[in-house]
This record gives C-alpha cells, structure tokens and sequence, in this order.
C-alpha cells in the first residue's frame, strides 16, 4: 500500500503528473482544480495517494489534502461510482461542497457533474449522508488551499459568466483556477479573461 509520494514534479499536464522518488517516476492522476498551481517542475511536492489494483492495471490516485483522500475513498465505495468519476467529482466541486451537498440531500446539485445522473446523485446521497455527518468536525477545519476565494472578486466574476450562460459549478471553477494562478491581486476583469482562457472561450 503506497500511502503518500513526497518527491520532485518531474512533469504535469491535465491530470497526469510524474513525481521523481529517489530516481523511479511514480504517475499519478490528480484532479486538475486541485492540483497545487503554485508547483512547477522541479519542485518538492507530497501527495496522499490512492492505489487501485486492476487485472489489468495499477493506477495511482494523488490528493494534496488528507481530506479530499477521505471523500474520494468514500465517493468510490458507492456502486456505481469509479476512481475516475470520483476524481471528476472532485475535479467539479471542493471536497467540501461535496461534504455539503451529500449532508442536505442536494442530489440535483450533484448530478451537475457530468456522468452524475439522478439516480446515481440519490444513491450518493442515500448512502454517504449519515457517513458524512458522523465525521468529526474538526477533521475538516483545514482550509482547502485550491478553493480559499476573494469572496467580493470572486462573486462578481463568477456572475459574469453565469451571465454568458456558464453553469454555477462550471462558472466558479473557472474563476478559481484563474484566481489562483493570478493571485491575489488580480482585477475582477483579469479574472473573468482567465477563466474565459480555461475554458477555451476567449
């Protein structure tokens, strides 16, 4: 059982990233709104990791927060639900929107995310609510690195674009994703041109 990888980013494109441990390069699939923006080949980097056994394949599964590990071990124990559509929920929504979603029984927020359809969102919610809710709360008084928001910036970029007829889901990834890899100082107008950017429209 390969718990975590703490090592050098030798490459990262879209959800693939290559770690050099000691000379062997571990590939990892990271869900790409999580992945640390701030990371640049070359860098230290530690993620806790999954690892799926297949017949035919081992896939290995990284998170840079113990939390989202916790959620995804959770999301794949329901039927119907894969590693690679639990890394698109995550990919979709913050661990905690998830945490958020599944303990109000919001099953129409989450069929949102593609491959999530009602009957799949009901069943999430059937089985993970009470498994949610006993969860201790200080286990997730971390705050999730990838989605801290400039909440007055933030809202008014992310109404832009529902505005252009983005959904709510699609429309603050976006903005975060931008959001971070500008940085704090970004204008509301950088913001809305680097998520149009993300999202292949501008």
């Amino acid at each position: 059982m390969i718990s975590f990888i703490k090592g050098i980013l030798f490459s990262h494109e879209e959800e693939n990233a290559i770690i050099d441990v000691g000379g062997i390069g571990y590939h990892l699939f990271i869900p790409p709104n999580i992945f640390p923006q701030d990371k640049k080949p070359g860098d230290e980097v530690f993620f806790y990791t999954y690892l799926q056994i297949k017949e035919d394949s081992w896939q290995l599964f990284g998170f840079p927060l113990k939390e989202q590990l916790e959620v995804f071990r959770l999301l794949i124990s329901v039927s119907g639900i894969g590693a690679k559509l639990g890394m698109s929920m995550l990919n979709h929504f913050s661990y905690r929107q998830i945490i958020s979603l599944i303990t109000s029984g919001d099953s129409k927020g989450l069929s949102t995310v593609p491959g999530i359809g009602k009957k799949t969102a009901q069943r999430l919610v059937l089985e993970l609510k009470e498994k949610f809710k006993k969860m201790d709360e200080s286990a997730w008084e971390k705050e999730d690195e990838q989605v801290v928001e400039h909440k007055s910036l933030n809202e008014d970029a992310v109404l832009a674009l529902i505005q252009l007829g983005y959904s709510a889901p699609e429309a603050r990834s976006a903005c975060l994703r931008a959001y971070n890899a500008l940085g704090p100082e970004a204008e509301t107008q950088e913001i809305i041109k680097g998520a149009l950017k993300l999202l292949g429209k501008f």
